[in-house]
């Protein structure tokens, strides 16, 4: 008689279980909330759905070389330029990227959202003009620019219809990115996940079809991996608006505002945004000068460098993810009059930061030789160079976790001034420096490269800790 009652209150323990399970999943913070959460539930509010994007993204990057590589490394090595060319493009935009998630992040810690909407649709409108420039000029000059890199006949030849649709796509990445910058600036870092995944996978599809001639479809090469992005950058736009819009979100109704321009909302996104885009353009400078002292080596060693790059991507997702956290709570503590509590945010995500990317350079370092054997399994110099350079970066992984924190941090209080001089100087005085020593006068090769690098990462670390330790930029007015 006992045992039915014992199998029906187990059942019942069980159900109980459940529910509370649930209940607590359900329960979990989806949104940043200063006034209601701990610091650590707003880090892990908005650095999950980063991640989760982020890692995809990443994934998606690394599929798209390892399916270029399948047509040869002369097709990975004009893909690697082209992009080196669009991404200073990316620096120019930056001036709306920075400045938008800031100015966005102190309009809604102080309550201001219509202020917040605004910012947003003013930085939609330079977006547009920017994002059209970019694509006529990318275009205009793919194959002088790819000569003057030092490219060879072959990658010149793949490069310039590559860069033709790279250079349209950056007018719709540059709007979707605009949308989730003012998203992640509001706290909101799930909307641009979806949009972001949905992206990815049409990134994926598309380059299957068009690069290798799936699903009838010609087999385009290169070419097919940019018209492929082009494609997939289209409908991330459209959805990020949609979703912006349809979801309940401080910003949503930013469209039933004036788009005319206006002067006082500009100049608080440039005034933080400009030094942003110096530090983007700057860096961009000095990373095309390293770039082609590599491609000097040759095909293979910059075949090398570019899987090396995509696999690295991976181990960047954390460091990314909690910089752009650190953005967003430092902009809204700061907005809410709360500096202290922005410190606070600061040095845990940097804590988080470090340990996670820690153990990514651990594992990152013991399987180098059998990831980049997945990327061109039949070059054994290119296999034999990547997993040289893995390894190197890999033993820099916590300093770049707390790079992209204490960076993140100094704009999301507006200090960008500090982080382009920081940024800047570091990439061009060690890293440009270094790679010419190391690479042109001691003739370490490939490796000698990524030691500057690593050197250059480690010094800009040092002295984004002391900027922030002296705790200027809780003084800055946006």
């Amino acid at each position: 008689m006992n045992e039915p009652d014992s199998v029906t209150d187990l059942a019942d323990d069980t159900r109980d279980e459940e529910l509370s399970l649930r209940e607590r999943v359900r329960s979990r913070p989806r949104y940043l909330d200063l006034e209601h959460h701990t610091i650590e539930q707003n880090i892990l509010v908005l650095a999950v759905p980063l991640i989760a994007e982020r890692i995809l993204q990443a994934i998606v990057n690394a599929a798209d070389i390892a399916m270029v590589g399948r047509v040869g490394a002369s097709a990975v090595v004009a893909v690697g330029l082209s992009n080196q060319i669009s991404m200073i493009a990316t620096g120019v935009y930056d001036a709306i990227r920075v400045g938008t998630t800031s100015v966005v992040a102190r309009r809604i810690g102080a309550g201001q959202h219509e202020e917040a909407q605004q910012t947003l649709r003013q930085s939609l409108l330079v977006a547009i003009v920017l994002g059209t420039v970019a694509a006529l000029l990318i275009g205009a000059f793919a194959g002088p620019s790819l000569r003057l890199m030092g490219a060879e006949p072959d990658v010149i030849q793949q490069g310039i219809p590559y860069s033709y649709w790279k250079g349209l796509s950056m007018l719709f990445e540059f709007v979707t990115m605009t949308f989730t910058a003012a998203l992640r600036g509001a706290g909101n870092t799930r909307l641009p996940m979806f949009s972001g995944i949905l992206v990815n996978i049409t990134n994926v599809i598309g380059n299957y079809a068009l690069i290798g001639g799936n699903f009838g479809f010609p087999a385009m090469g290169a070419e097919g991996a940019g018209l492929a992005t082009a494609v997939a950058h289209f409908i991330g736009m459209v959805v990020v608006m949609a979703l912006t819009i349809r979801q309940a979100n401080p910003i949503s109704d930013f469209y039933k505002g004036s788009f005319r321009p206006h002067k006082d909302t500009l100049s608080s996104v440039l005034t933080i945004g400009v030094p942003a885009s110096g530090e983007r353009l700057s860096l961009r400078g000095a990373q095309l000068l390293y770039a082609r002292a590599i491609a000097g080596l040759g095909t293979n060693a910059y075949a090398a460098h570019q899987v090396a790059l995509r696999i690295e991507s991976l181990s960047l997702v954390i460091g990314f993810s909690l910089g752009v956290s650190a953005t967003t709570l430092v902009g809204q503590y700061l907005g809410y009059g709360n500096p202290d509590k922005a410190e606070e945010a600061t040095w845990k995500c940097q804590k988080i930061a470090s340990v996670l990317m820690g153990c990514t350079g651990v594992a990152l370092f013991l399987t180098a030789p059998y990831i980049v054997r997945l990327f061109v399994p039949d070059n054994p110099e290119v296999m034999t160079l990547g997993a040289t350079v893995l390894r190197i970066v890999a033993v820099a992984q916590p300093i770049m976790g707390m790079n992209h924190v204490l960076a993140g941090s100094l704009r999301g209080a507006g200090d960008t001034a500090w982080t382009m001089l920081i940024t800047g100087g570091s990439a061009w005085i060690v890293r440009v420096g270094l790679t010419y020593l190391f690479v042109g006068m001691l003739g370490l090769h490939l490796p000698g490269a990524w030691y500057a690098m690593v050197t250059d990462l480690s010094v800009r670390c040092l002295l984004f800790r002391r900027r922030f330790k002296a705790g200027h930029w809780k003084e800055i007015k946006v």
